[in-house]
């Protein structure tokens, strides 16, 4: 065998492979879809023939098998699935409980001393997440020992070159393979169990080795609440063949397909699990097992590839995937590929938790059919040939959940085999990209990011800092005030024909400065370095992004950290910065508040911290001011003001304690207008048709402690009174067009989604049919809702869903044929400070934006841009000259009024335009908006286009009877990233029955 596995891999793994072959089976005829064609298995007495045999039968056609996986080992003493389960590894119509799975991963390590269950955690619904790991007896009994070693590793600052070397030839890396992250993605928990087994049995060159040099990790399950809720439904699919399977609604407690984008708020158990469990092993490889595309895409991307990695990372996954895909094109699979599907950029999926940490992050998407049964299927595009694609999946095939487990294991043992190989290749590796990471703050930068401690918002300030903590980033406080010159951007930056349209960047005349002038910081300020072991974790996060509007990518385009939680910060080249006086940082609250005097005072900054004081201290009379209080210290309205005569100072204290806010003790209560602040009856709305955004806004409101009700569109349509029983209801983004909130799945049998002796866990809420949506009548119903006093809080497409339905007037959604905003933080411009929402605010915020809605508010079509000039004399910024009489210029165009922008009348026709002008008090209320400068809007992402958003609305407060409708274009609660518009959102919901204050403007 002349392949390229075997031309890099040590001589002793060759026969590994080759003693694992059997004479060749039948030849299949070119280009057909396959079909199973098991006959004897061939004399091997050091197999399981029954298992074998099964294995022959489940596979579809023997191009979709390789040497190395059509059969399994025999063991007398270790039970392989067949015999604890009774069913093979992708056997058909068969799927595991992920508890189940655990189990048989325990039978395993009771019977073989090459295996050992670890418990790395629970999911938010209680089920345990396990870790598997598999090696020789020796390593087995070693463990704590190679975890010492890879930990030590891990840091080179306290380790010499000596020691490291020393280490390297003792230790033996750790492959990190994880499965049913996402719950529709069946096969792999099957196949985890197989390969398991086969690393602990088998008894060819190949798998001595891979147990003599490596750790293998496998965590078979990491979403344990979606499988066990998607065998339910395989299972009630099967007790049910003449009807549909109801869709998956509920994958995790709170996110779908999003569990694999939470590594930028780690607001997930699973997400944490994962990441303790790593900083537990440090593994060398993480790589995360999914199922989409034919037949097994091999994660490397088509760019752009996130800036901030080292380059040595980028080209060591990019080697073990071309390797892979050449080895197993060898063997004879078709379908194997790499780079066109992902492409690289964002650091919020779960392999990011290896790929920041100086270990290589990776993934496999295999074909799978959703349900373990064969089919056959038509891939289409997938099957064209391309440069990254020789040998394309077949346009035709029929598949099988077997076929699936080969692909994944073949490949899995490839990359097991490659690291026994090149042991200390990968610790050596490790241990250099932490010493990289080290010397970047003195070779390519920056030095430190740097946010000021006397800043606003120090709740949103100390919870970033304790998210960059989790991600073991070391963040330090200086000791004292210090100044010191950024020296960013440099003086020498060129951005040749940027007009400052296609990124929203600056044109060259407005450059920032060089940074050549020292910023002054208050003691206090956190600092964080970028000379330790995962600055360019570090660095990818609080960086600012830049995307071209040309490139396709997978996820988000920008996430500044600083940025979505509403903070100052500099990013410091300086190195001079990491000679400041400095301490790490712990957690703490603030000081100790003297409760003396006639009340409290808080300030409203928009800050998490503020609801965390409301829900934390349910009993107590808190109130608000309605205006700005005067004094010597003025406070602006929107203030709190905590009555002490009489309060649970004990309790208030404990509280602050907890606590980041700027206060002050008042003699005499302020002769002020308040109102008590109560935590209005809440509802979270969700449909049926898809729960992946609203869980998000759950989490938001548990981290805050904010009591809600969880309702669906469906009990709203039966709802006659919604008001009797919510004063706010929150409606998240659906993942649908209007007509399907309202119209919901088409019509058909019942698709139940509930818990049932057969379906035993299907949550989080239950229906016993889920196609229903909304209805006209819940339409409805949520309008008598709003007039009676309500206030309905809409976003992205759900906002789009109450303009177009009805519920607020005066508001258009434009179509942006040239906008390119993916994912993307802008900047928005607070319009209305006089409104209760934007209390705490200041002139502008950044918002996550995602390309759409885009709001345009007024009662009068209007044209969006100037006409062009004629063709005439001079140049395209000079008036046109009509000859034969003096030249008379247009007049210049009227500035509207505060709150009349988009109600003027029409120049020329105001006599007839008065009948359709609506009354101050009925028009829409502006309270954020897109700056009216396209190249002011972009801060971290893409932004092409952005002439189609510049002024546009961006949070909008439409009155409808005695309540209002909030509409978002912006995401305030996305993916528990975005805090530092969360105050967006409890702004209204606490003041939800004083919306109208300072509104209509005065004239």
């Amino acid at each position: 065998m002349d392949t390229p596995l075997a031309r890099l891999l040590p001589l002793f793994l060759l026969p590994a492979i080759l003693a694992a072959a059997p004479p060749p089976l039948p030849a299949q005829a070119p280009g057909t879809t396959g079909t199973a064609t098991a006959g004897p298995v061939e004399q091997h007495p050091e197999w399981d023939a029954p298992y074998t045999r099964l294995i022959r039968q489940a596979t579809t056609a023997p191009q979709f098998s390789t040497p190395m996986v059509d059969h399994l080992p025999a063991s007398a003493t270790v039970p392989t699935p067949l015999a604890f389960l009774g069913y093979i590894a992708g056997a058909p119509d068969r799927l595991t409980y992920a508890e189940d799975v655990h189990a048989y991963m325990r039978a395993l390590a009771a019977a073989s001393p090459r295996v050992r269950v670890f418990s790395i955690g629970r999911s938010e619904e209680g089920r345990e997440m396990v870790a598997v790991a598999v090696a020789d007896e020796a390593t087995i009994a070693s463990l704590d020992r190679y975890r010492e070693i890879t930990e030590r590793l891990s840091d080179p600052r306290r380790v010499s070159e000596a020691e490291a070397q020393a280490l390297i030839a003792e230790g033996k890396p750790i492959y990190w393979l994880t499965g049913a992250m996402h719950s529709p993605e069946t096969g792999s928990p099957e196949m985890l169990m197989e390969l398991a087994y086969r690393l602990a049995v088998e008894d060819t060159p190949m798998v001595r080795a891979i147990r003599a040099n490596v750790i293998t990790l496998i965590t078979p399950v990491l979403e344990v609440d979606g499988r066990d809720r998607m065998v339910d439904l395989v299972r009630w699919h099967q007790a049910n063949p003449g009807s549909p399977m109801p869709p998956l609604a509920y994958w995790g407690h709170y996110a779908g397909h999003d569990n694999n984008r939470d590594t930028l708020g780690l607001g997930l158990a699973l997400t944490r699990n994962v990441l303790k469990a790593f900083f537990d092993w440090h593994p060398q490889v993480l790589h995360d097992l999914h199922e989409s595309i034919p037949f097994l895409y091999i994660s490397t991307g088509t760019g752009p590839y996130n800036a901030w990695l080292d380059p040595l990372t980028i080209a060591e996954f990019s080697r073990m995937a071309d390797l892979e895909v050449q080895e197993l094109t060898a063997m004879g699979l078709p379908g194997v590929w790499t780079h066109g599907f992902y492409d690289g950029w964002s650091p919020n999926y779960m392999f990011w938790v290896g790929m920041g940490h100086n270990a290589i992050g990776r993934f496999y998407e295999t074909f799978g059919n959703l349900l373990p049964s064969t089919e056959d299927r038509t891939v289409r595009g997938w099957s064209e040939r391309a440069w990254f694609r020789p040998n394309p999946p077949l346009p035709a095939v029929r598949w099988s959940l077997r076929n699936n487990v080969n692909y994944q294991e073949s490949g899995a043992l490839l990359a097991l085999a490659d690291m026994a190989g090149n042991r200390t290749h990968f610790l050596e590796q490790y241990w250099t990209l932490g010493k990289r990471a080290v010397a970047k703050a003195r070779t390519e930068g920056p030095a430190a990011y740097v946010f000021d401690g006397a800043q606003k918002r120090q709740g949103q300030l100390r919870d970033l800092a304790r998210l960059l903590q989790s991600d073991g980033i070391e963040v330090q406080v200086a000791d004292k005030a210090f100044a010191v010159a950024p020296l960013w951007p440099p003086a020498t930056v060129a951005r040749a024909g940027d007009d400052g349209k296609a990124g929203g960047g600056r044109p060259p005349e407005k450059r920032p400065p060089s940074g050549s002038e020292p910023v002054s910081f208050a003691p206090g300020s956190l600092i964080v370095r970028m000379d330790q072991p995962y600055s360019r974790l570090a660095d990818a996060l609080l960086d600012t992004q830049y995307v071209r509007g040309d490139e396709r990518v997978y996820d988000d385009s920008g996430w500044t950290l600083g940025f979505a939680r509403n903070l100052e910060f500099r990013r410091i080249v300086n190195p001079d910065v990491l000679a400041v006086p400095m301490h790490p940082w712990r957690e703490g609250g603030s000081a100790a508040v003297a409760l003396k005097g006639a009340a409290l005072a808080v300030a409203n900054d928009a800050d998490t911290d503020l609801v965390r004081l409301r829900t934390a201290l349910p009993g107590a009379r808190i109130l608000v001011a309605l205006e700005a209080i005067n004094g010597p210290r003025p406070w602006p309205a929107g203030t709190v003001l905590l009555p002490l005569g009489g309060a649970d100072t004990a309790a208030l204290g404990k509280a602050l304690a907890a606590l980041n806010l700027r206060t002050e003790t008042l003699a005499s209560m302020p002769p002020v207008a308040t109102r008590e602040l109560i935590v209005p009856r809440i509802a979270i709305l969700h449909t049926w048709l898809s729960t992946q955004q609203e869980g998000w806004f759950r989490l938001a409101f548990e981290d805050l402690g904010i009591p809600y009700a969880y309702i669906s569109t469906q009990q709203v349509a039966a709802e006659p009174d919604l008001r009797a029983k919510y004063d706010v209801i929150v409606f998240p983004p659906a993942d649908g067009s209007p007509q399907e909130i309202v119209d919901g799945l088409p019509p058909g049998p019942p698709l139940p989604w509930k818990k049932t002796a057969l379906t035993p866990n299907l949550g989080v809420d239950s229906t016993d049919d889920m196609r229903p949506g909304l209805g006209v009548g819940g339409v409805a119903s949520l309008a008598r809702f709003v007039e009676h006093g309500g206030l309905l809080i809409t976003v992205q497409d759900t906002a789009r869903w109450a303009v177009e339905f009805g519920l607020v007037r005066w508001v258009k959604v434009l179509d942006t044929p040239k906008l390119k905003a993916s994912g993307s933080l802008m900047r928005a411009v607070v319009t209305d400070r006089a409104s209760p929402i934007a209390w705490g605010y200041d002139d502008s915020v950044p918002v996550y934006f995602d390309g759409a809605p885009v709001f345009r508010v007024g009662a009068f079509a209007r044209t969006e841009h100037e006409p062009a000039r004629p063709s005439g004399r001079g140049g395209v910024d000079d008036p046109d000259v009509p000859q034969g009489r003096p030249y008379v210029g247009p007049p210049e165009r009227p500035t509207p009024a505060p709150g009349e922008e988009g109600f003027q009348p029409p120049e020329d026709y105001r006599a007839f335009a008065a009948a359709y002008l609506p009354q101050p008090a009925d028009r829409p209320r502006v309270i954020a908006a897109f700056p009216k400068k396209a190249d002011e809007i972009l801060l971290s992402g893409m932004l092409e286009g952005g002439d189609e958003i510049a002024g546009k609305a961006v949070v909008v407060d439409a009155p409808l009877g005695r309540g209002h409708v909030l509409l978002f274009a912006c995401n305030p609660m996305s993916r528990v990233s975005t805090q530092g518009t969360y105050a967006l959102v409890t702004n209204a919901i606490f003041n939800f029955d004083r919306l109208g204050l300072g509104w209509p403007p005065a004239k």
